[in-house]
């Protein structure tokens, strides 16, 4: 019986839940609880109607069934309290559902002992009292819980069952034929009040829906009201309407803020003229600017087309208002807070034509003006020239000082070179630091004198955070129309000049001549010959000796890049290596010549050691370097104590940590360091004791005067005695006469290596395995 009791409870929920949504679930099921006072009056009728069968009868079975009322009352009223108490609007469908299923539960066990009672009443009894008491109660608790529980009509239907079925059985049952019809007539009872509990779920269906809507509805109402509120008030631009007479019809919170105007020059009715009257006078706008917006009215009103004007309010606001037709003859006003945008596009068109950082004209506006200059010259026949200013020494700045002082002295540099030109000249940073200066109507005179003032005015000490700073100025100069006739020859002849400028040992200036462009050309077609002969094995590895002047022994071989051109011969390296070196082919250049250096020395007489030169320019990508040597010992097995790695000291000039961090960890591999050309620089002394070289080499030049110069002696003496004591080998250069070495020798050099002890010859051409001595 429980069990289909369940069934029926949760075949009812899974009805209830398909024709209602949860919200109207948990409204059915509050509908329940709603009325503790109707349940109270009931509990008790139910208790008192076997109790006064008892009285009336003194069966104990009525005693006990009056027990059993009292529990499932008390049970009951416990659930509704408990129910009561809490806050049902966040109950998920299964806790709805368990209060359903208690309320129906108890409603049950309270219908069917009732009905029992009832029952017992009528068939274990003929006394009247108790009869009229069972049946009456029978019928008047049946008829309640029609109008109570009419939201659920199952349980309805299962309540109605239990308390009548048992009637009308014992009615049947009873002594008294009357009773009997009785008892047919309580089935017409149950059927006629499950109808009608149908009948009153349809409308408290119907009732919940109606309500629903309505909320929904007015819901709806007001969302759109906010909507639209918040949507003319939240927009960006002020919006207002007029009607056909120019009076307000309706306007946003912008339009009133953007005008200053008061509430009540806001509201529907104010005609525009007052409006404008309250503008002019207040002088938000002067009575021009009214002027133009009434002539713009009337054009819209009588072309029916849209129209615009721009107003600057006194206090700054630049308003963009668009005049459109509405419906009717109406008038619709779009104003748009433009001050903001005008002074974005203010700005966007500077840094579209000059220099964030200096505030000179940057390249765009350099292009349009040497276009300018091009078109003025073909119509006046008014020449120019072209400054092609690069900054000397600025990347150390940059590179050991930081960018922020980098910055700095390109703008102090802007601001030196304005300081020097003509009002009406052009000045532009091109990009780094290089500078372009556009000359007009200037003489070769005047040129030079404008040039070398920028000059002059670059060699003063830069003081930046209290570090001093030295940043000179290399000018290229190129006159139109006689060195280009339009715009990118001139540049080129401009930079093609600076570059001769740089090469004469800077901080001067050079015009362009004729002659520079075919060195140009020729640099240029040596540069893409080389790039070729990187790529199909042209160059080739030479080895000369470096021999101990004490035992004549071959210690080493330092290996030296040849080119041989299939047209030019072999090139001088003293022509392609610089290229080599500005067009960024050293890299390649370099990791190959350690790889074949290191290949072919391991084919050598054992204890051999080969030396090869590293430009400073492969020190800029110092984990490509470290890499390579360590590739090319592991792949040739050479030791790595024979491989010396020779530098210059143009190197050491620019004191780089990275650099300095690269030459430890290929020492810690074991690679020697040779201070190469000593002498021929910036040579100190001080590079022996402070940088962790294994071999110093002086240069040839004072091998040369080794006999005329007391000079050149004492430096080469001066030199072997400190690297004596340092534990460094010193290895004289161009040794070519037996009176060279013998000299060298006395004052204190360990090793040597010139013509006199072999010529540079390639790895076929050197001595067969075992001939190490020199003779």
């Amino acid at each position: 019986m429980a069990g289909a009791l369940k069934r029926l409870v949760n075949a009812g929920a899974r009805d209830q839940g398909e024709s209602l949504d949860l919200s109207g679930y948990r409204l059915l099921v509050h509908s329940l609880f709603s009325s503790p006072a109707s349940i109270i009056p009931g509990g008790i009728a139910g208790i008192l109607t076997p109790f006064l069968c008892w009285v009336s009868t003194g069966m104990d079975l009525f005693l006990g069934l009056t027990a059993l009322v009292s529990v499932v009352v008390i049970l009951r009223l416990m659930t509704v309290i408990s129910y009561r108490r809490r806050d049902h609007s966040d109950d998920s469908f299964a806790d709805t559902r368990r209060w359903d299923r208690d309320y129906f539960m108890g409603a049950t066990a309270f219908s069917a002992v009732l009905g029992y009672s009832c029952y017992a009443a009528l068939v274990f009894t003929d006394d009247a009292a108790a009869h009229i008491t069972s049946v009456s109660s029978t019928i008047a608790l049946a008829s309640g819980y029609v109008s109570r529980n009419a939201g659920r009509p199952k349980f309805v239907a299962v309540q109605l069952l239990t308390f009548c079925v048992p009637m009308a059985v014992g009615l049947i049952k009873a002594h008294n034929v009357y009773y009997h019809y009785i008892g047919y007539f309580a089935f017409l009872y149950v059927a006629a009040n499950i109808a009608i509990t149908n009948s009153l779920h349809r409308n408290l269906l119907a009732l919940s829906d109606a309500t629903k809507q309505s909320k929904a509805l007015a819901s709806a109402l007001h969302s759109q009201n906010l909507t639209l509120d918040a949507a003319l008030n939240t927009m960006i631009h002020g919006l207002a309407m007029f009607d056909r007479g120019l009076k307000l019809a309706i306007s946003n919170a912008p339009h009133r803020l953007l005008y200053g105007l008061p509430e009540t020059l806001a509201l529907p009715g104010t005609p525009l003229t007052a409006i404008a009257r309250f503008l002019v006078e207040r002088q938000v706008i002067g009575p021009e600017q009214l002027r133009d917006i009434r002539m713009a009215l009337t054009t819209v009103q009588a072309t029916q087309q849209a129209a615009s004007r721009e107003v600057v309010t006194r206090s700054g606001l630049v308003l963009v208002i668009t005049f459109a037709p509405a419906a009717e003859g109406g008038i619709l006003m779009l104003t748009e807070d433009a001050t903001e945008r005008k002074a974005t596009e203010a700005r966007i068109e500077q840094m579209a034509r000059f220099d964030e950082l200096t505030g000179l004209a940057n390249r765009f506006e350099y292009n349009t003006n040497i276009q300018d200059s091009f078109a003025k010259l073909e119509r006046t026949g008014e020449a120019f020239a072209l400054l092609y200013v690069d900054l000397d020494g600025f990347k150390q700045v940059n590179d050991n000082l930081g960018h922020d002082i980098g910055d700095r002295v390109l703008m102090e540099t802007a601001n030196r070179l304005r300081g020097v030109i003509r009002s009406n000249d052009l000045l532009a940073r091109f990009g780094g630091d290089e500078f372009l200066l556009i000359l007009p109507s200037a003489s070769h005179a005047m040129v030079t004198s404008i040039a070398q003032r920028m000059i002059d005015a670059m060699t003063k000490v830069f003081h930046l955070d209290n570090k001093t700073v030295y940043v000179t100025a290399s000018i290229g100069i190129a006159m139109a129309p006689h060195d280009g006739a339009n715009p990118a020859d001139l540049l080129r002849h401009a930079d093609t000049a600076l570059y001769k400028a740089k090469g004469a040992g800077r901080n001067t200036l050079m015009f362009f001549n004729p002659a520079m462009a075919e060195e140009m050309l020729e640099r240029h077609e040596i540069e893409v010959e080389l790039r070729g002969a990187c790529d199909d094995g042209s160059l080739e590895l030479y080895y000369q000796p470096i021999i101990d002047l004490k035992t004549q022994e071959v210690v080493s071989r330092e290996a030296l890049m040849r080119w041989r051109h299939p047209t030019r011969g072999m090139v001088p390296p003293g022509i392609f290596i610089p290229i080599a070196e500005q067009s960024g082919l050293i890299a390649n250049m370099g990791d190959w010549a350690i790889q074949k250096a290191c290949k072919d020395a391991a084919s050598w007489e054992p204890g051999i050691g080969v030396s090869v030169n590293i430009s400073p320019l492969q020190f800029r990508e110092p984990r490509r370097i470290v890499e390579t040597v360590k590739e090319a010992l592991i792949a040739s097995n050479l030791s790595s104590r024979q491989l010396t790695l020779e530098v210059t000291e143009s190197l050491l000039i620019e004191d780089n940590k990275v650099t300095f961090a690269v030459i430890d960890e290929l020492r810690a591999l074991g690679v020697a360091f040779a201070l190469d050309d000593f002498g021929t620089g910036y040579s100190s002394l001080a590079y022996l004791s402070t940088y962790p070289f294994a071999q110093v080499k002086i240069d040839q030049s004072f091998t040369r005067s080794v006999h005329s110069s007391e000079a050149s002696k004492a430096i080469i003496e001066a030199v072997c005695q400190l690297a004596r004591r340092l534990q460094m080998n010193v290895v004289v250069e161009g040794i070519e006469t037996e009176q060279q070495r013998i000299a060298v020798q006395l004052l204190g050099a360990q090793r040597a290596q010139g013509f006199l002890f072999g010529k540079p010859e390639p790895l076929s051409q050197l001595a067969p395995r075992g001939g190490r001595h020199v003779a």
